[in-house]
């Protein structure tokens, strides 16, 4: 693992870690292609950084590709409609965790990330508002879409 990995590591109980599957309410997406090492914090399991009755996202995945460039991508899953506001919120709150144990000093490409089963336009353009652009480290970014069922490293690498 690498140095940043080892540090996040480090810090998280193992049990809020996780080794397969990424599922919530109904929605996976699928691991396939994406680099190893990687971290995946699961933010609904006890002893997870952010507390149970605090906003959070579903997961935060942490990578390390093959040239040592890193990949912090909050994740939010559900199977339904997309609701722009609430998935602001949830990734917002999983970038809050993922400033708290990602060092500044660390260079990496944030990428909040949302699967969805149905996205309605109004509710895509909700997302591209200035007010609603995600910050990690001082930067902001947009919300990526994908649907339920997809590879998760397509959108990782948009």
């Amino acid at each position: 693992m690498s140095d940043l990995l080892d540090e996040i590591n480090g810090r998280l109980d193992a049990h809020c870690l996780v080794t397969s599957r990424l599922t919530k309410e109904g929605c996976r997406i699928l691991l396939t292609g994406v680099a190893t090492p990687h971290l995946i914090i699961d933010f609904d399991k006890p002893n997870s950084p952010i507390s149970s009755i605090n906003q959070r996202c579903d997961y935060l995945l942490v990578v390390e590709t093959a040239n040592q460039k890193h990949w912090v991508a909050p994740l939010e899953l559900m199977k339904g409609k997309l609701h722009a506001d609430k998935v602001v919120r949830q990734l917002k709150a999983g970038a809050r965790a993922a400033e708290r144990l990602v060092d500044a000093r660390y260079s990496v490409d944030f990428r909040p990330i949302a699967a969805t089963g149905q996205k309605s336009k109004f509710e895509r353009l909700k997302l591209k508002r200035r007010e609603n652009l995600i910050q990690f480290h001082g930067h902001r970014e947009a919300v990526r879409l994908m649907n339920c069922g997809a590879v998760l490293n397509n959108v990782l690498r948009d």
